[in-house]
């Protein structure tokens, strides 16, 4: 079974009715696991996180801080989010990685506060590889606000990533910044919610629709893209392919709660069958 390794902060987010579980990490590991591949987060985080009973069935290399990262998350009509942190785990490293998981078919570099430090894809031998952008390009000011920021030392974070997930709102100035960072990584999958993408490789960029869905929550949607995007790029080589699965994978997991609506396999096929069908038919404008 391929296997991939996922690595950044777990996350408590607050919600109305509690705080859940997430962080990049989370999602993209149990969304690797519908999809049918084996999935393990490489993470650091305080004693409130249970890995057996919060990811069941997903192998979990912890560092133990004082503190587990929490956010407080709120959206606009638009689907733009602000958050505020409330606390923050230590950073992220390979010492609690087990030499059997050095060489994953698959890593996704998934961070949410800066916590990679420098931690790099060439350490390890994985076949494919992805960052989300996210973690790399926020500032947290004192109150625990967070706000975009440039990326400071991209030369450093990206040597050996072959795709790297950016969202329209991660930067104000997104489409640039998406061509610009092309002269460190072949590839970049600029993600605009429901409207699909803008896969930028250096022979040119191309719009892949999604399928829209009615959103009940949007948390986590560019992690499991991201994720479903490595599982089926790894499998056929095929980027437009890749991306299309992979937004067809992301529809389903804003139709719920965290993670509680990602589709297996067979349910992301059959929503790109559907998508496909009313392109065809002119149902909605690409």
């Amino acid at each position: 079974m391929p296997r991939l390794l996922a690595v950044g902060h777990v996350t408590r987010d607050r919600r109305g009715e509690g705080d859940v579980l997430a962080g990049s990490v989370s999602y993209a590991a149990l969304a690797a696991r519908r999809l049918g591949w084996e999935a393990a987060v490489l993470t650091a985080a305080g004693p409130d996180f249970e890995p057996e009973r919060e990811l069941p069935g997903v192998p979990v290399f912890l560092r133990r801080s004082s503190a587990t990262t929490r956010f407080v998350n709120l959206y606009d009509e638009d689907g733009a989010r602000r958050q505020l942190v409330t606390a923050r785990a230590d950073a992220v490293d390979f010492e609690a990685l087990p030499d059997d998981w050095s060489d994953p078919d698959a890593l996704l570099l998934g961070p949410v506060v800066g916590e990679l430090d420098g931690l790099g894809a060439t350490e390890l031998g994985a076949s494919s590889v992805g960052a989300i952008a996210q973690g790399f390009v926020r500032e947290i000011d004192a109150a625990g606000l967070v706000s975009p920021r440039d990326w400071v030392q991209p030369e450093r974070d990206l040597p050996g990533v072959h795709v790297l997930f950016l969202s329209e709102h991660d930067l104000s100035d997104a489409d640039d910044r998406a061509r610009e960072l092309l002269a460190l990584v072949p590839m970049v999958a600029l993600t605009r919610g429901w409207k699909g993408l803008t896969l930028l490789t250096r022979a040119g960029a191309h719009h892949v629709p999604s399928l829209p869905r009615a959103e009940v929550d949007p948390t986590g949607a560019g992690d499991v893209f991201a994720a479903a995007f490595l599982v089926r790029y790894h499998e056929s080589g095929d980027p437009l392919e890749a991306a299309a699965f992979a937004a067809c994978a992301a529809s389903c997991v804003v139709e719920g709660v965290g993670a509680s609506t990602l589709g297996d396999r067979e349910e992301v096929m059959r929503r790109i069958a559907l998508r496909d069908r009313l392109l065809e038919e002119g149902e909605w404008d690409e």
